[in-house]
């Protein structure tokens, strides 16, 4: 039987070698988990319970006590370039529309409304509402006349013009993890 003492050396060498591989291998986002002894490693906090995390990195998942972790920083993904201004986000919009893509047109709107939208327009059974919003812009042309900018947020004013019919109005939109996103009309 092995003394408790060489036990304890082989399993702290054997986490010492799965983090040192997951750190080598680590995802692009996710958590940062610095342990004890300042090693560092990028993973995705899965689980937690009884003062261990479970911890997924490279397809895999490891186990680490709460005792072996110094801290926890959470990070975010980096900004796409397709909202990197309101006028970006507002074509993205438009072509969502047009191509019927429901998801990337949900995508255009602060996080905090995406779930209100999809269950307005019906994205978990069928599509109706957002067929109705296809149906109405239908044949409209959209032309972006100026934008103003203060500070995280912006108001692009839009003319929307559908036969003789023509309409001029303000889009809100507010900056989240450096992408620029609608706001729906108050």
């Amino acid at each position: 039987m092995l003394s408790q003492s060489l036990q304890i050396r082989m399993a702290a060498g054997t986490l010492a070698a799965a983090i040192g591989l997951c750190a080598l291998a680590a995802p692009a986002r996710g958590e940062v988990i610095e342990l004890i002894d300042k090693t560092k490693m990028s993973g995705k906090i899965i689980h937690y319970y009884d003062g261990v995390y479970s911890i997924e990195t490279n397809n895999q998942t490891i186990k680490l006590p709460r005792e072996k972790i110094r801290s926890i920083t959470f990070q975010t993904p980096p900004a796409r370039p397709e909202f990197a201004t309101p006028e970006k986000t507002f074509d993205r919009w438009r072509k969502a529309m047009t191509d019927g893509s429901a998801d990337r047109l949900v995508e255009c709107y602060a996080l905090m409304y995406q779930g209100v939208l999809a269950t307005q327009m019906g994205l978990g059974k069928e599509a109706d509402g957002f067929k109705k919003m296809q149906k109405e812009i239908e044949g409209t042309k959209f032309e972006i006349k100026g934008t103003s900018t203060k500070g995280e947020t912006a108001m692009l004013k839009v003319q929307r013009q559908k036969g003789d019919e023509t309409e001029t109005g303000e889009i809100a939109f507010v900056k989240e993890n450096g992408e620029w996103k609608m706001l729906p009309p108050q």
